[in-house]
Formats: structure tokens, sequence, C-alpha cells
């Protein structure tokens, strides 16, 4: 019994030693593998920091490295675990994009319109670029505006006894025909004696396209003027109305031709006959046929010829000279070569004239270049012409004349350089030069006694002229002009001094439509007296300046009707253009406008 027990006891201290023993071996064994997991993970974190570290430095592609920690299935133990580490050196990119590369193309000689596909690229950004060649169509011909017939009437009335009307009228389909109608009245009195002054006036233009690029102008005019010599020295003199009164008549007459397109040779022609006739109160009477041909031919884009042949032949007919007119005639040809390049125009010519039976030979050369990479043109001349001295011209220029007894036309010689150009769409100007030498250049005196009519002088002269015009231009809303001429006269033969004609004037014009319905106009001028001889002392005075300026707002109130006022002489100076010959003063007129269409 004891034996038994002693071996019970011994066997339960065996297995509890062997018990202790396997404990502290397995304890030890779970120590090692911690530290050795504990180091493999520091190491791995090393690792992934370097990693990153590269990544950052050198912006690639670089491993990427998840861990897993899988828990061992094999051992009821919690504490013990096991990592699995999985590297992998795959990181989705996209591929380089090609570089993008144009190849040249032949130009298309195909009348068709080229299709034009549009193709979308893939996502893997690969461009394929397929230029196609350009082929430039023709632009239609833009007109100013369409073409529309217009009915209208204008009457207005004002101070100084004023009245006036006015009414346009236009007819066609603006492509085969169109026909212009217009015609004017005004009237005023002025506060001198015998200070009247009245006008009619009628004009017709009809144009006419035929089939065959033709186009057919016809022009018709008739105008009357009827005024008073009412600039009478001394003032106290006593006329009847009747021996003042001057009126004159004017008719014009004139056919043309010309082809709209150049023929098949490259000839361009526009032919143009006129016919005038112009009478007086006083039973004289001038009629004149004026006879324009120029023909242009042209070889190739830059070289061309030009020839142009003109006859004006002019009879007057006074009562002092019934027996014998007095004859005007003025023959000339003017051929010349034009050179043309796109910066460059160049005429090179002369100008065989025979002025009442005496030839002249004159010249004719102008030049014209462009500035490079510029807006900017120069001009210069050698020219030689004559200006027609009719008994018409000589009453526009000045209406006081008296009736002439003899005629001669003024030869000018010129020689001139000019510049012109634009800085951008909105502004423009030029400035020009002139040397000019004149022969039978025509002044004007009063004549002795009261001094109402002026007699005509003729004579040599040179001239030293500058002028210049700037024009600036906003759409439709505002349009303004400015121009200034100087003129040197000197080397007078027949006389001392240029008498009548104006040294400097300078004129400025405005345009201005504020809002759509209204628009303003001004104008305002400035003239240095010109010269005139004392009917008394015969000595050379000089009149004074004038400044001048008109103001005139029309504004539609309907439709078809608008409203006008328009006030001239603003300063009320009674200046004078001629002497003894002083103008209205300050004159206000004001009426309605009515459109019918």
């Amino acid at each position: 019994m004891k034996t038994k027990i002693a071996l019970i006891i011994l066997l339960l201290f065996t297995g509890w030693s062997m018990d202790t023993f396997a404990q502290q071996r397995k304890s030890k064994k779970n120590k090692a593998k911690q530290t050795k997991v504990t180091k493999k993970k520091a190491k791995a974190k090393k690792s992934n920091k370097s990693n990153e570290s590269t990544k950052l430095k050198t912006d690639k592609v670089s491993d990427l490295s998840v861990s897993y920690t899988v828990a061992n299935s094999s051992n009821t133990d919690t504490g013990v675990t096991r990592t699995v580490v999985i590297t992998s050196a795959f990181k989705p990119s996209l591929q380089n994009a090609a570089k993008i590369n144009f190849t040249a193309a032949t130009s298309i000689i195909d009348s068709s319109r080229l299709p034009l596909t549009y193709k979308v690229p893939s996502s893997n950004l690969f461009f394929l670029y397929q230029p196609i060649p350009l082929k430039p169509l023709a632009l239609p011909p833009d007109s100013p505006q369409v073409w529309k017939n217009t009915q209208r009437v204008k009457v207005g009335v004002g101070n100084l006894s004023s009245f006036m009307g006015e009414g346009r009228f236009s007819f066609g389909d603006g492509k085969h025909s169109i026909t212009q109608v217009q015609t004017s009245f005004i009237g005023s009195r002025g506060k001198l004696y015998a200070q009247q002054f009245s006008k009619f006036d009628l004009d017709i233009l009809s144009v006419i396209n035929s089939n065959n690029n033709l186009e057919w102008t016809s022009n018709a005019k008739f105008n009357s003027t009827t005024r008073y010599r009412y600039g009478f020295m001394p003032n106290t003199l006593v006329y009847p109305k009747d021996e003042l009164q001057l009126v004159y008549n004017g008719l014009f007459l004139e056919v043309g031709v010309k082809n709209k397109q150049t023929t098949q040779s490259g000839i361009d022609f526009h032919p143009i006959i006129q016919f005038n006739r112009f009478t007086n109160t006083n039973n004289a009477g001038e009629n004149n046929i004026i006879i324009k041909a120029p023909i242009e031919k042209s070889f190739g884009k830059m070289v061309g010829i030009s020839i142009t042949a003109n006859a004006d032949i002019a009879k007057l007919s006074t009562p002092s000279s019934m027996s014998s007119a007095i004859n005007n005639n003025l023959y000339s040809i003017d051929p010349s070569i034009l050179l043309k390049t796109p910066n460059v125009k160049l005429n090179l010519g002369i100008k065989p004239t025979w002025n009442n039976g005496v030839f002249n030979l004159l010249p004719n050369f102008t030049f014209n270049t462009r500035m490079p990479n510029s807006n900017l043109s120069v001009e210069a001349g050698f020219k030689g012409s004559f200006q027609k001295n009719s008994f018409r011209s000589l009453v526009q220029f000045n209406p006081w004349i008296a009736i002439p007894n003899q005629l001669r036309n003024t030869r000018s010689i010129e020689q001139y350089i000019g510049l012109n150009g634009s800085t951008n769409n909105h502004f423009s100007f030029n400035a020009q030069l002139t040397l000019m030498q004149m022969k039978d250049q025509p002044i004007f005196i009063n004549q002795l006694g009261d001094g109402k009519a002026f007699d005509i002088l003729y004579t040599n002269m040179n001239a030293f002229k500058l002028s210049g015009e700037i024009n600036y231009t906003f759409q439709e809303k505002l349009s303004f002009l400015a121009s200034v001429s100087y003129s040197k006269f000197s080397k007078l033969n027949a006389v001392t001094d240029a008498f009548g004609l104006i040294p400097l004037e300078a004129t400025t014009g405005l345009i201005w439509k504020p809002i759509g319905d209204l628009q303003v106009k001004a104008d305002l001028f400035y003239r240095a007296g010109s010269l005139y001889q004392d009917s008394f002392s015969f000595t050379a005075k000089r009149l004074a300046p004038a400044l001048d300026m008109n103001l005139g707002f029309e504004f539609g109130i309907l439709p078809k009707l608008n409203l006008w006022l328009q006030m001239n002489n603003l300063f009320n100076n009674t200046y004078q253009r001629w002497n003894q010959y002083p103008v209205f003063g300050f004159n206000v007129m004001g009426g309605v406008v009515y459109s019918f269409q």
C-alpha cells in the first residue's frame, strides 16, 4: 500500500516537472518568434520608407508593397501571428503621347466643294491631323446700299422774306434704268434797297444699262437766277429796280456712254457730248458745245495707254457785238503712257493744245507711290492745262460782272508735290504744295462811277499755293471735314495786285447723328479779305475778313414727316465777298420734309 502511494506521488511529480519544463520551453519559443516578427516588421517599414523616398525623388514607377497578417490556424494561441509580405512592380500608367507632325499637301484644283469630315480622337490620345488645301471662293459684289425709289418734298419759310421749296423724285429698278428728278426754288429779300435774290433749278438725270454691257447717261438742267445790282456808291443814288435787275438763264444737255466692263481687247471708253446755252436780260447769249472722247487700252496689268480728245467750241453774242460775235474755241489731244504696279503709278504724256488758233505743247507727268508698310502715299506732278473762261463760268465766279468784250482762256503750268494717307479706318488726310505759272488770269475791278459792275482784266502771274484737308468719319453717326488753302500771288504784269482773288480760306463741316431721328449739321468758314481797287483814289485796299457759321437741325416726328431748322450767318457779320456788295445778315428758316414712300 505504501509502495503504491509512493509510486503515484512520483508519477505526479514527474508529470508536473515535465509540464513545467514544456511550458518554459514553449515560452522561450514564443519570445523568439515575436522577436523575429518584430525585426521583420521593422525591416519592412524601413523598406517602405526607402521606396517612398525614391518615388518622390525620381517621380518614376516604384514598387508597391502590401502586408497581410494571417492568423496561425494550427495553433489555438491567439498571440502567435504570421506576416505575409507581397511585393509587386506594376503600376498603371498612360502611354506617352505621339508627337504631332504636319505633312505638306499640294493644292487641289477642283471646282467642287471639298467634303469636311470630323474625326473624334480615340481615348489612347493618338491624334491624326490631316491638313486640307485652301481654295478661295469668289466673293459676290456688294453694293453700298439697296436702291430705293424716293419721293419727297421740302418746304420752309424764314425771316428776310425767305421762302424755299424742294422736291426730289426717283424712278426705276436700280439695275436696268434709273431716273432722278430734282427741282428747287429759294428767294430772300435783304434790308438794303434792291437786295433781292431768287433761284430756280430743275435737274433730270437718267441712266440706262443695255444688254451689251453699255451704260447710257443723259442729263438735262435748267436754272434761272434773279438778282439786282444793289452795290452802288454812294448809296444815296436812286435807280429804278428794273434797271438794276439781272436775270441769268442756263440750259445744259449732256449724253454719254461707257462700257461697264473692259472689252476683250482691254479697251475702256467714255465719250460725252454737252450743249450749254446761257443768256441774260441784256440780250447777251452764249452757245457752247463740248465733246470729250477718252479711250484707254491696257497691255496686261501694268502697262496701258490713254488718249483723250477734247473740243470746246463757244460763241458769245452781245448787244454791242451782234455783227461780230466773240468766238472762244479750245482743242486738245492728250496721249499718255500708264505704268501701274501695286505701289507705283506713273503717267507719262504730253498735251498738244490749240487755244483760239494758237498752238501750245503742255506737259502731263504725274507720279504716285505708296510708302512701304504704311498707308501713306506721295504724289508729284508737272502738268499743264487750260481753264475755259466763258461768259457762263465768269458769272458763276463773280455774278456782278459787266458783259465782257473779250474772252481769254487761262493757261496754267503747275509743279506740285503732295502727301496723303490714313492712320486708321476713320481718319484720312492730304496736303499739297504747288507752284503755278498762269497766263491770262482774269481779275476783277469795280467800274468807274458808281462801281456796281466789275470789269474783267487779264494778267500773267505766278502763284505759290499750300493746301491741306483732313477727314474723320465714324460709321454713319459722325462726319467731320476741315480744309485750308493759302495762296501767294506775285509777278503780275498788267495790274499791281490780284484784285478779287482770295489769299486765305479755311472751312470746316460737321454732320452728327446723336440719336436715330436727330441730325445736326454745322459749317464754319473763315476767309481773308481780297484786294480791291478804290473807284475814287485808284489805290489797292483790302476788304475785312469774313467769319461765318451755319447751323441746322432735322428731327423725325412721324415715319414720313420730319421737322428742320436752318440758321445762317449766326454772327450776323455783313462781310463783303465783292467790294460794295455786303451779304445778308442773320437768316433763319424752318419747315417740314415729307416722304411719300
